[in-house]
């Protein structure tokens, strides 16, 4: 008889908890690990409970004994339990974890340019270094910054920010903290002078246009120093791209990043904000969860939603994977592109789903 049994947990805040899970045969053998987190992730309106799954391994002479599945199975059924309402994850196979239900839901954007290239700002530096009193300013900017992305995580008291091969700028406006970035550099020793200088940008969070300028400003002041500036990943950040001018000179790289997997269909329908304008749809989702399978009729209008399980006819009909894309805003696409994807099934005039869920900027900085 094969077990999943959790051999670690703790709670580090009301909201945030990890887990070491092991999945074990009748003789105490144990099949496969893994190590999961309860967090708070960014979606429509606010954030969700999310359980974020990383480092499940078998080693191969127990592989294809449907260990893992096991694993998912109770953690997910556990995660319902305990009030979450997706689950996440770093892929190293899209095909594998979509058996178990999950889909890409956001990439990883890396943008490379010459430090000469962003001589639309004037050289500025408003930015002071972090320390450890900086920490709820920080955490403020990264928190209003999170509002209408999706996917980020929620930031609390635990401190990401001292890492000694990165530094930390935070920039105030007045008294407030308006933009921060954590960034690392590189350079070269040739014969008697540095060269092949890169400023990569880690992470960076702004409130405003105007704080986002602040931080192209403060990259500026690196110019002939650094020959190349780096952003390693901008997929919640699509203004960076805006306020580039010179893009025969810029270079983008996108890597398949997020898989998503709904675990409360309801949930995640609420937490979602819904456009101004009235509009309606009746959406079955197909999964062998109870709480993601079903039928639903969501009412909107002034930002508001009615939600009720109904036993109408479906206007669209998906997946559970396709599901978690399109909710998540991943495409942005419409009726007309949406029923090229796999899982989706188009009924009636589905409209009003494909106005409720545009495309949203989706991605995560963290790597777990």
């Amino acid at each position: 008889m094969i077990e999943v049994v959790v051999t670690e947990r703790e709670d580090i805040a009301d909201f945030y908890s990890s887990l070491s899970v092991a999945v074990k045969d009748s003789d105490g053998t144990v099949l496969s690990t893994g190590g999961f987190k309860y967090t708070e992730s960014s979606f429509g309106k606010d954030n969700v409970k999310a359980l974020l799954a990383g480092g499940i391994a078998t080693p191969v002479q127990y592989r294809r004994q449907g260990s893992v599945r096991k694993m998912f199975d109770k953690m997910h059924n556990d995660a319902v339990n305990e009030g979450a309402a997706v689950a996440l994850l770093h892929p190293f196979s899209f095909a594998y974890y979509r058996k178990f239900g999950y889909e890409k839901v956001a990439d990883h954007l890396i943008v490379k340019f010459p430090t000469r290239m962003i001589d639309f700002v004037p050289r500025c530096c408003n930015f002071v270094p972090y320390d450890e009193s900086k920490l709820p300013d920080i955490i403020k900017i990264y928190n209003t910054f999170s509002k209408g992305r999706n996917l980020l995580l929620r930031r609390f008291n635990n401190n990401p920010y001292n890492n000694p091969k990165k530094q930390v700028f935070i920039c105030y406006k007045g008294n407030e903290p308006i933009a921060y970035l954590v960034y690392s550099v590189y350079q070269e020793l040739k014969v008697n002078h540095l060269t092949n200088g890169v400023l990569t940008v880690h992470e960076l969070a702004y409130t405003s246009p105007d704080a986002l300028r602040e931080i192209f400003s403060f990259l500026r002041m690196f110019e002939g120093e650094f020959e190349e500036i780096v952003f390693a990943n901008i997929a919640m950040c699509p203004e960076i791209d805006l306020l580039l001018r010179n893009y025969m000179h810029t270079s983008y790289s996108i890597v398949p990043d997020i898989m998503a997997k709904v675990l409360n269909t309801e949930k995640m329908l609420s937490a979602h904000n819904y456009p101004m304008k009235e509009g309606e749809f009746i959406l079955k989702v197909e999964d062998s969860m109870p709480s993601v399978e079903g039928t639903f009729k969501v009412s909107y209008g002034g930002g508001d939603c009615i939600i009720r399980r109904s036993e109408d006819s479906a206007d669209i009909t998906l997946s559970s994977t396709a599901f978690s894309r399109l909710i998540y805003g991943y495409d942005g696409v419409n009726a007309d592109i949406a029923k090229y994807m796999e899982g989706v099934i188009i009924d009636k005039n589905a409209e009003d789903f494909f106005r409720a869920f545009t495309k949203k900027p989706c991605g995560i900085f963290e790597h777990f």
